[in-house]
């Protein structure tokens, strides 16, 4: 993935069945609605966790397990270390995404990217709608006349009297910004219908399932990748994957910071920042990966997200077949497994 907006449009219901089925083909028993509540920990190796259900607690045991939560939640309950997002940096802001129907997008691609988010502002400072982001963006989908956006904005955490820090993983602050969100979305949905050609007669489809959260718990890992290798383009020996994302800061204010790594370079993943710093038999995948905030904000997003999924998984299989430790697993062994199934892990020459 190189720079932002590029990528892949799908239909993620459609997506869901797919997963779903190759998932099962492979063999894999899938539980949904369940959430970890406990983590049975010996030295550094997970023996098993507690999932609380509708029909109560049931315990799952594995040789290997992945933490693909987004929020870090096995490694939170079985003692792993980690970074509270917003602890040490600035977290990045919550989004509740929305779908509208009945789009005239042929009128909407008349104005560009600049003249949409002039009229954004200008709406946002006239007082008559409560705007605050005031450079959203709006996406096709494949549903004829359907739109996908981003736009709205909530903070993502904040400091007790006693300096601690309460960010998205807290249940009552997740619930109020899932209302709260809502309501933003509704005040977007007004903007739009009023000032943006091509939404004069457009209705709300759908939100988000839940609200967009970009970083909670962050894990030390056996590595952990900075801003400035990120933005030099920085390759790794182990690397499972490449980034080539802008670092997308969507900080607390009106706008997006935006810094971009060398123009057709990509900074490579590397395999370590999947691995709990010293844990025997357990990965991490997606966002709650071992890096810096400005790190994170570049190599968080969706397709990369993916990469990690793949590299942690197929490393999980690995280690599992062989009874061996993440750091025992011969990286040129990955490396050449992911590369068999189409993984990209340098940029051509």
């Amino acid at each position: 993935m190189h720079g932002a907006g590029t990528g892949v449009t799908y239909h993620p219901e459609y997506l869901k069945v797919v997963w779903e089925t190759l998932a099962r083909e492979a063999g894999v028993k899938v539980l949904l609605n369940a959430f970890v509540q406990a983590a049975v920990r010996t030295g550094d190796r997970v023996e098993r966790l507690v999932l609380a259900t509708t029909a109560g607690l049931h315990e799952v045991t594995a040789r290997v397990f992945v933490d693909a939560s987004g929020d870090a939640n096995l490694c939170h309950f079985a003692g792993f270390p980690y970074e509270l997002a917003g602890d040490l940096e600035p977290a990045q802001t919550l989004t509740t995404t929305f779908k509208l129907v009945n789009v005239d997008i042929a009128r909407r691609k008349q104005i560009n990217k600049e003249a949409f988010h002039a009229l954004m502002a200008h709406a946002a400072e006239s007082g008559e709608y409560r705007l605050p982001r005031k450079e959203g963006s709006d996406h096709i989908t494949p549903v004829a006349h359907m739109t996908a956006t981003i736009m709205t904005r909530l903070d993502s955490y904040r400091r007790t009297e006693e300096g601690r820090v309460i960010n998205a993983t807290d249940p009552q602050l997740l619930s109020d910004s899932e209302q709260e969100g809502r309501r933003q979305a509704l005040e977007y949905i007004r903007f739009l219908r009023d000032k943006v050609p091509g939404y004069e007669t457009s209705q709300l489809a759908t939100f988000g399932t839940t609200i967009g959260v970009r970083e909670t718990r962050r894990v030390y890992g056996e590595y952990r990748i900075n801003r400035e290798e990120t933005l030099t383009a920085r390759q790794f020996d182990d690397q499972i994957g490449l980034c080539g994302a802008p670092i997308e800061d969507h900080h607390g204010g009106a706008d997006t910071r935006w810094s971009y790594l060398p123009e057709g370079k990509c900074v490579g993943i590397p395999y370590r920042t999947l691995i709990p710093k010293g844990a025997e038999n357990l990965f991490v995948a997606g966002r709650c990966f071992s890096a810096t905030h400005d790190a994170h904000a570049s190599i968080r997003s969706m397709g990369q997200c993916m990469v990690m999924g793949q590299a942690a998984g197929t490393a999980a299989a690995l280690c599992a077949s062989r009874n061996l430790a993440p750091q025992a697993l011969p990286i040129s062994e990955l490396r050449d497994r992911l590369r068999s199934h189409g993984a990209v892990l340098e940029v051509p020459s």
